[in-house]
């Protein structure tokens, strides 16, 4: 008699899968949307104005209207002084019987009169100066809203979208365990 035992192991598998993670973000933006600022400025610019005429007119260069108006004037000035001369010479003449020698004064005073020294070449006038000041006018908006003035900010949240897959470990039986025993006689 013959015995014989043979066996086969048992093997299990194992199959994975293995877990998958993935992760897409997107960030916080802060979104601010600003006016433009809007200064309207205006400006008047100064004016100076001078005039030299008069220290001009002095040296002899004037307008012929004022040349006219002067030598009007001088002339009828003269007619007056010459007519006071006359007058006071005639008084003179008429009171020759009090004593003195009125023509010889006379004639000393008309050989050599008395001159009056005038400005020579330098001005005694100065310029004229008439000063219209500047101005700057700023013109600034209106302000719709005070709270924000002239800007709008906007918050756009972030986003964290998550995809989780989880693992698997499946276990089967690759091979059952088989025992044999054969007899033979």
């Amino acid at each position: 008699m013959q015995l014989s035992i043979s066996t086969k192991p048992g093997l299990i598998g194992i199959q994975t899968t293995p877990g998958q993670w993935n992760m897409e973000s997107r960030p916080a933006r802060l979104e601010v949307h600003q006016e433009h600022a809007a200064v309207i400025i205006e400006t008047q610019k100064p004016v100076l104005e001078i005039s030299q005429y008069q220290a001009r007119a002095q040296l002899g260069y004037k307008s012929t209207g004022d040349v006219v108006l002067e030598l009007s004037q001088l002339g009828k000035q003269k007619a007056m002084e010459y007519i006071a001369n006359k007058v006071e010479e005639g008084n003179r003449l008429k009171a020759i019987e009090k004593g003195g020698n009125a023509i010889r004064e006379i004639a000393i005073d008309k050989a050599w009169p008395e001159k009056q020294r005038q400005g020579g070449y330098t001005p005694i006038v100065g310029p004229e100066f008439h000063a219209t000041p500047g101005d700057v006018m700023v013109t600034t908006p209106q302000v719709e809203n005070p709270v924000h003035i002239g800007y709008e900010a906007d918050y756009v949240p972030g986003e964290l979208n998550i995809q989780y897959t989880a693992a698997k470990v499946e276990v089967y039986m690759r091979q059952y365990p088989e025992v044999n025993i054969d007899v033979s006689v």
